[in-house]
């Protein structure tokens, strides 16, 4: 179980994750060794699983972002769980209960490279019974997970 110094130590990193130590220290009323352990600590226990950095799709050309809901061919959908892994357009894929059993998040360039893609990766190198894609229009909150 963490502290309430640890909640607070975890939300002023998911605010910004380089900020420093010592930054940190003052804020939250411990020293830097301190919040030093207590960073290890939450890393060790598995509470932190990465600093990352989080890029900006649209600045790579990407303007497009789409979900689509699958429904893979019962025989082979292990198979199919496989290939969608391999597939660099798609950046989440889940597999999910109800018809359409795969849930894939991908980026593209724009509307025609998805059609492209829908119609030269997608419908051939998948075993898709049945799809339906959605074009974001707007993004309202995107978070992982919040302390």
């Amino acid at each position: 179980m963490v502290s309430k110094k640890d909640i607070l130590i975890l939300s002023i990193l998911q605010e910004g994750a380089r900020t420093p130590v010592s930054e940190i220290a003052k804020k939250v009323g411990l020293s830097e060794n301190g919040v030093r352990y207590r960073l290890e600590k939450l890393e060790e226990e598995g509470y932190i699983k990465n600093y990352v950095v989080l890029l900006n799709p649209k600045k790579f050309g990407k303007n497009t972002f789409a979900i689509f809901n699958l429904e893979m061919e019962p025989k082979k959908t292990k198979e199919g769980i496989q290939k969608l892994r391999s597939i660099e357009e798609f950046t989440k894929i889940y597999q999910t209960t109800g018809q359409y059993s795969i849930k894939a998040f991908g980026l593209f360039d724009d509307e025609e490279d998805l059609t492209n893609f829908i119609n030269e990766k997608l419908l051939t190198e998948l075993p898709v019974r049945n799809y339906s894609v959605e074009i974001v229009t707007r993004n309202i909150k995107d978070t992982i997970y919040n302390v």
